[in-house]
C-alpha cells in the first residue's frame, strides 16, 4: 500500500503526496544518485525500483529542491534519492508532524 503523507497533515483521506508542500531532506551518505536520461527515465519508475513504491516518486522530487517538476530536471544531471527508504520516511513524517503542530 502506498505511503500517504497527506494524511499526516489532514483529517480527510483524500489528501495525497501530489498536493504536500515540498519537505527538505537531510543528505545521508547512504542517498543514491541516479543519471537523469529524459527520454530512459521517469520518477516514478526509478521510485518504483529504489523504494518498491512508485508513489514515493515526490520524495525523489524533494530531495531535489532545484526542481519544481520532473520536466525541469535537465538531461544528463544526477540526482539524489534519499536512501534507504524506512529513515527518509521517518524524517519526512517527523517534519510533516512538526509543522502541522506548528499551526
Amino acid at each position: 500500500m502506498a505511503f500517504n503523507f497527506g494524511t499526516l497533515i489532514t483529517n480527510t483521506s483524500d489528501a495525497t503526496l501530489e498536493n504536500m508542500p515540498p519537505i527538505e531532506i537531510n543528505k545521508r551518505q547512504t542517498d543514491k544518485f541516479v543519471l537523469y536520461n529524459k527520454n530512459l527515465t521517469r520518477l516514478d519508475r526509478l521510485a518504483g525500483d529504489i523504494y518498491e513504491d512508485e508513489t514515493l516518486w515526490k520524495v525523489i522530487l524533494w530531495a531535489n529542491p532545484e526542481y519544481e517538476c520532473e520536466f525541469d530536471i535537465p538531461d544528463n544531471t544526477s540526482i539524489r534519492v534519499p536512501f534507504p527508504k524506512i529513515d527518509v520516511l521517518d524524517e519526512i513524517t517527523t517534519k510533516i508532524v512538526n509543522r502541522k503542530n506548528l499551526g
